[in-house]
């Protein structure tokens, strides 16, 4: 009998990342749904029985600095902070602290199943200086992509308002079957994170949580709009 068999496991983690832009864009209606949004999306998770592992939840918010609002923590341990909203948009170093976070086997577990990847920006990366060149050449988004851990994410990501670089999004995702959702205004937003949180759940609920599961966006609302 080895020691395993007295060790009781610790139930396997899916972790869920957002990347939330909370640059001063978002003020008011936007970032208001937003901290809402994530609110429903935590209390879902929390209400899901029967599953074959567990899930943990980082928030990182990218406006004037990037910080890590909560750390990736077991949902049931966690109480969201309310977001604020102010700065530019420094989305290439949220991408780095994502990297480099995914990439520690003391945040990212190593029994962990892949990562869910959740990005939603109201504009254009202001860190961004390619001169014209395609986006998956820049920097922080390459080495996200092509980083041994961080690459096989799942990766979701909305854009709101007329504003949001739909280019830069589809270029994140860079997935021909995941669309990226567009949110004519803060209105879509909500409907977008229940799509996240169903996406997650079936993940979890299928033959192996590793694999990229996503369920059809369907969205009853004019507000939103489904990118190819």
């Amino acid at each position: 009998m080895s020691l395993n068999d007295f060790v009781s496991k610790e139930p396997r983690a899916l972790p869920i990342f957002i990347l939330a832009d909370k640059s001063g864009s978002m003020v008011g209606e936007k970032i208001n749904e937003l901290n809402l949004a994530m609110r429903e999306m935590l209390t879902s998770l929390k209400n899901v029985d029967d599953i074959r592992g567990k899930f943990e939840l980082s928030v990182i918010g990218f406006g004037g600095n990037v910080e890590i609002m909560q750390p990736l923590t077991d949902i049931n341990q966690i109480s969201l902070q309310e977001l604020p909203a102010n700065g530019n948009t420094p989305m290439g170093e949220s991408f780095q602290v994502l990297a480099s976070m995914i990439d520690d086997k003391n945040v990212v577990s190593s029994r962990a199943y892949t990562p869910t990847i959740v990005l939603i920006s109201d504009g254009q990366p202001t860190d961004f200086n390619l001169n014209g060149k395609n986006y998956l050449d820049w920097e922080p988004l390459k080495n996200l992509q092509n980083n041994s851990r961080a690459a096989k994410c799942q990766r979701l990501a909305m854009g709101i308002g007329d504003d949001a670089n739909i280019d830069m999004l589809k270029a994140f995702v860079n997935n021909p079957e995941i669309p990226v959702i567009k949110a004519k205004d803060a209105s879509g937003i909500s409907a977008f994170f229940r799509w996240v949180t169903m996406s997650t759940i079936s993940r979890m609920n299928s033959v192996n949580p590793n694999a990229t599961v996503v369920p059809p966006p369907v969205f009853n609302s004019d507000s939103v709009e489904i990118i190819i």
